[in-house]
């Protein structure tokens, strides 16, 4: 077995089916998961070769680069889109209400505080005059949207669902303000994959494969069940099932919402990424050409 070193926020679709499935071990791998603590904890792990992989965001990897000097490339999306919301102590009936306190983000560089800052934008609200509590990932956002420690934050299911249920408003949802905003993407340091072809292959593969089971007709019922045994509401895990990425290609739709997002508030990285220098296809592109269909 070769033992393959992960680090994510919440497991998407592809991942726990491939869990369920066996498809890891049927690859020869042995993955071991780590929940990251935060976005910043995540990147300076695969800066520092502290991990092989990393489940993030596509513009996690662009501020990584530019910070960290990470060297990291994206290599496959797990995810259509992020399914995000903004959640409000129920005394917050506006966006400027919510603004008169800390928002609770994951970090102020990169990520979903992004979408936040169009939000502001579009309602008049210059982001650099507000104030945010890095509190941390979407769990550690959530416990302190609960224990009151927080009074607003972005959150995905199943946490949004869980936060609506305590008592807690949607103002709105990432889908309008940010329609394309790409879902979860796979990134690993390009050092890594040019000494690791091989593992990154049979890992993708193992990923291509177990996405295929969960979006087989056949398989619904069952792959429904899998996301809802890990934590996934129900109404959730059957959107994945409908929205999965056939064979996990990074989307350059959702790689122009990032890069729009970017220079609206004016953090894109001089000199600007560009889809050909962190997107790398051929670890993929190798794993599917393995694959039947």
């Amino acid at each position: 077995m070769t033992k393959l070193r992960q680090i994510q926020f919440i497991a998407p679709a592809p991942i726990v089916w491939a869990q369920h499935t066996g498809a890891f071990a049927t690859e020869g791998l042995e993955v071991e998961f780590t929940q990251t603590l935060s976005s910043d904890h995540l990147g300076q792990g695969l800066a520092d070769g502290e991990w092989d992989i990393g489940i993030g965001v596509m513009d996690n990897i662009i501020a990584w680069n530019a910070d960290r000097k990470a060297g990291l490339a994206m290599i496959a999306q797990l995810e259509r889109t992020n399914v995000m919301s903004f959640c409000v102590r129920a005394d917050c009936a506006t966006l400027a209400d919510a603004a008169r306190h800390p928002f609770a983000v994951d970090a102020t560089t990169n990520g979903f505080v992004l979408v936040l800052y169009r939000a502001l934008a579009r309602q008049g609200i210059d982001w650099h005059t507000c104030n945010y509590d890095a509190v941390g990932g979407v769990k550690h956002r959530f416990d302190a949207l609960i224990d009151g420690r927080s009074v607003s934050t972005i959150l995905i299911p199943p946490f949004d669902a869980m936060a609506q249920e305590k008592g807690f408003a949607i103002l709105w949802r990432g889908a309008e303000i940010a329609p394309a905003y790409p879902g979860q993407i796979v990134g690993a340091r390009t050092e890594w994959l040019k000494k690791n072809g091989d593992t990154a292959k049979r890992y993708l593969r193992a990923l291509v494969t177990a996405n295929r089971w969960g979006t087989s007709p056949a398989n619904a019922d069952a792959a429904v069940r899998a996301l809802v045994d890990a934590k996934y509401a129900p109404v959730a895990a059957e959107r994945l099932v409908r929205d999965a990425v056939p064979d996990l290609r990074v989307s350059l739709p959702g790689w122009e919402e990032i890069a729009s997002l970017r220079r609206e508030c004016g953090l894109m990285p001089d000199p600007a990424p560009t889809p050909q220098t962190i997107i790398d296809e051929a670890p993929l592109l190798a794993a599917l050409a393995g694959l039947k269909g």
